[in-house]
């Protein structure tokens, strides 16, 4: 063994003083040289991701990665063109096989709508009461009779087969004695039951919400708190209550009217649960064009100054985001690549173009650009982030490059494709002096982005007169 170069961490997924130590090992030969993230989710609404440790493959495709955690979490590892998932529980050891290793292409890199295929890793130590293997098993099960019965039982109503079934998966999975597992099948087969009846809507929430545990870590429970929850501030709640939440939405602190208007229930009287209805249904009101965006981000922040608990202070953090996300006057994602980075631009205008060197639109524009840079430089600065996957090809193109602004490859910094929401080669967005969103997307070359560089010279001359 002391010859053999493992690489060993120790990450905290939680700092509480129960953590018990997971161990994830196993040999993935086609993986040699290779370190692997170990990320998260923090909740099950934005999906915001965030790494927990990374691990290296040795040279004899050898691994080993110590955890410390409290609760079981399902985790996930992205592999190339795969994102595979795992549950871990505190003091299991999990010997994992990897797919055979295939790297992203340069193109799929660069693709926005490219997704990785998920799948749940496979274990060398797996054993017939492992969590995972359940897991995969009651999903299996389930996902199949749900794709293959949904319209004659639940569009139709025929309920009978549904009930039978629910009643053979209880029998199938009741010996099993993992509390996750006891409650991942329970509120899976609550889900069923909102299948074939989502107007009931009470008995959905006596029988798998008042007074229960709120399991944010538990993908069962959260798909059917979705379910539940989803659009209740404008959907069942606004039905109990129309007139009197109408006017909480309009009073100055929305938060504190909603939050007593729901306390008259008792089904909402715990605080953690009434606050992430608030904030989850809020966010779901903002998305559907229920609510504007400055009466969402009031709510939302309204709740994290008023909370106690760390989930819905972070949910509501990854809401606001999400909200101001390429927003105006909100700040612009980082980059730092190719010797050039976002702050290098504070102080002035940026007109920032996402581009393929090999492609005619992209190319045209550039001629307008020209132009642009000639009569607005003074004001603006002008940067092309190339997005080719051909490298020999941006080569050639960097090498004969008679432009007057910088063009920087994107290289392997592809996550800002989807950072700028870029869909379509060329996009434009432009970002103000003090690094902050003014339009995004702008307008082209050839779409009356003048008519904003216009504006911005204007400007500049009126402050350089008052001065």
């Amino acid at each position: 063994m002391k010859n053999l170069l493992f690489l060993t961490l120790i990450a905290l997924l939680s700092f509480a003083a129960h953590a018990e130590k997971v161990i994830l090992s196993g040999i993935a030969k086609s993986y040699q040289g290779s370190t692997i993230s170990v990320m998260y989710h923090t909740d099950s609404f934005t999906y915001t991701s965030k790494k927990i440790a990374d691990f290296k493959v040795d040279a004899n495709g050898k691994f080993l990665l110590e955890l410390e955690v409290e609760k079981t979490q399902l985790i996930f590892l992205p592999l190339g063109v795969y994102k595979g998932f795992l549950y871990i529980e505190p003091g299991k050891r999990y010997e994992l096989r990897f797919p055979p290793k295939q790297e992203l292409t340069p193109a799929q890199k660069l693709n926005p709508f490219f997704e990785a295929d998920e799948l749940m890793l496979g274990l060398a130590n797996t054993t017939p009461n492992e969590l995972n293997r359940n897991i995969r098993r009651l999903d299996d099960k389930l996902d199949s009779f749900i794709n293959q019965n949904f319209h004659r039982i639940y569009r139709k109503k025929e309920k009978s087969e549904g009930i039978l079934f629910s009643k053979q998966v209880k029998q199938e999975f009741g010996n099993i004695k993992n509390q996750f597992f006891i409650d991942y099948l329970r509120y899976r087969l609550g889900f069923l039951e909102f299948l074939s009846n989502p107007i009931a809507f009470q008995k959905i929430e006596n029988d798998f919400f008042k007074d229960q545990e709120i399991q944010v870590n538990n993908p069962a429970y959260m798909s059917l708190y979705k379910k539940q929850y989803g659009n209740f501030l404008n959907g069942y709640f606004k039905q109990k209550e129309s007139l009197t939440l109408s006017n909480a939405f309009k009073s100055a602190n929305s938060y504190a009217e909603i939050k007593k208007l729901m306390q008259k229930y008792p089904a909402y009287s715990n605080a953690q649960l009434l606050d992430m209805i608030i904030a989850t249904s809020t966010f779901d009101s903002f998305t559907r064009k229920f609510i504007g965006k400055d009466k969402s981000l009031s709510i939302l922040q309204e709740i994290i100054k008023a909370s106690s608990n760390d989930y819905n202070k972070n949910l509501c953090r990854n809401f606001i985001s999400k909200i101001t996300h390429l927003q105006k006057n909100y700040p612009a994602p980082e980059f730092k690549f190719g010797g050039v980075q976002l702050a290098d631009y504070k102080g002035k205008y940026l007109y920032l173009n996402f581009c393929n060197t090999q492609s005619y639109p992209c190319l045209q524009d550039f001629k307008e650009m020209v132009k642009l840079k000639k009569q607005f430089g003074k004001h603006v600065e002008f940067l092309s982030i190339a997005c080719d996957w051909d490298v020999k090809k941006w080569l050639e193109f960097s090498k004969n490059n008679r432009y007057t602004w910088k063009f920087v490859h994107i290289g392997n910094q592809h996550h800002l494709i989807h950072e700028y929401k870029i869909k379509a080669f060329p996009s434009y967005v432009l970002i103000d002096p003090k690094g902050n969103i003014v339009k995004a997307a702008a307008p082209g070359p050839k779409e009356n982005i003048h008519l904003e560089f216009i504006k911005i010279a204007r400007d500049a001359a009126r402050n350089a007169h008052k001065k």
